[in-house]
């Protein structure tokens, strides 16, 4: 259920829990959303927190409205899966730029959303931490970070300096995580009320929201998600035809400064 003690706001929350039903298909294509008394009513929140939750939903287009009728979940976006990133740190780095992170939120969750749970294939009674950063190029914030990585890969993570360290380092040098592959989800979102607080750019500004499941073999070590920016930066994909080494293979950044 909902925090209010949280630092993420309720119609924030809100909204993800919703967008989990969507993308976990709890709510499946052409459903009818709740009413907002019906919501208003299960979540315990107000008319206004449940009306920003839905109206951030219809702007990343994952439901919308028929006058008169009510508000349905739309049809399922065309996705494409992009394997092989360099880390936001080593990007920025390689391009003379200066990286840097803000910690906003980190805490151990449980119990978890349904589509995450399957995703990592966990119980219900595994407990998973949650770290959303801010990451930033020439103090210039770019994207919004989310990480999740279940406790029992990384028991320790939260007594890290998560501000400074690298966490793909962390996880595989102190926590012997090796990463084989990954598939990564590109659509483009507009950014919220939420996210343009910590990206310092207005609401409905176009960006990208990114989705990348990191795997060792069959077993998924980390999901994450990013919010950037879509007028600081571009994604380029480079592709060889006969590669020799990993690096042929690559989802690189680069940074409008």
């Amino acid at each position: 259920m909902l925090d209010e003690k949280s630092v993420i706001p309720l119609y924030y929350q809100l909204k993800e829990i919703l967008k989990e039903k969507i993308k976990d298909s709890s709510w499946e294509e052409g459903l009818k959303v709740p009413s907002e008394r019906e919501l208003m009513e299960f979540y315990g929140v107000s008319r206004a927190t449940v009306r920003k939750a839905i109206s951030e939903l219809m702007m990343e287009g994952l439901i919308f409205s028929k006058q008169g009728v009510g508000t349905f979940v739309s049809k399922t976006k065309i996705t494409q899966n992009l394997i092989g990133e360099l880390s936001f740190n080593r990007q920025a780095i390689l391009q003379g730029l200066t990286p840097s992170s803000k910690v906003v939120y980190a805490a151990l969750e449980s119990p978890l959303p349904n589509r995450i749970v399957d995703i990592f294939n966990l119980n219900q009674t595994e407990k998973i931490h949650k770290i959303i950063r801010v990451r930033s190029i020439n103090n210039t914030p770019l994207i919004l970070e989310t990480l999740y990585i279940p406790y029992k890969f990384a028991p320790e993570i939260l007594n890290q300096d998560l501000k400074n360290i690298t966490v793909f380092n962390y996880l595989e040098n102190e926590c012997k995580l090796t990463f084989t592959h990954s598939t990564l989800e590109i659509e483009p979102i507009a950014i919220n009320e939420f996210e343009s607080n910590f990206l310092e750019i207005e609401v409905g500004k176009p960006s990208l929201s990114l989705e990348r499941v990191i795997y060792f073999h069959e077993q998924v070590i980390t999901i994450q998600r990013r919010i950037m920016r879509g007028d600081r930066g571009k994604f380029s994909l480079t592709l060889g035809e006969k590669p020799k080494k990993h690096e042929d293979y690559l989802v690189g950044i680069e940074f409008n400064e």
